[in-house]
């Protein structure tokens, strides 16, 4: 196992954390079996554990907007993933003190 380059800070963890939507995006892509996923399939995967505030046709089109230019942002500037904006590829870069954080907000939830 690798040493983790940079550290997240507690408070970046909780922020980050603190939305449902990105929790959602990193279950996904920590649970995940691939090692790359592309923001399409992402979004396919967590759409059913975020529904829109009322029924809309567009809300896989406002979850794909939501998710490229709200959350994945604020997980890379973390350095938590890698977004190649070009193949819509998306690579979660493990941190041990994110996923422990998500672990306890999720925990009962479910």
């Amino acid at each position: 196992m690798t040493q983790e380059i940079q550290t997240v800070s507690t408070e970046t963890a909780l922020r980050i954390v603190a939305d449902t939507c990105r929790r959602s995006i990193l279950s996904q892509l920590i649970d995940s079996e691939e090692t790359m996923v592309t923001m399409n399939t992402l979004v396919d995967r967590i759409s059913p554990e975020n529904p829109p505030p009322k029924t809309t046709a567009t809300h896989a089109d406002s979850l794909l907007i939501d998710v490229q230019h709200l959350h994945l942002p604020k997980l890379e500037d973390a350095n938590l993933i890698e977004y190649n904006p070009h193949t819509k590829m998306i690579r979660y870069t493990p941190n041990e003190r994110v996923e422990r954080v998500l672990r306890f907000a999720t925990e009962g939830i479910e």
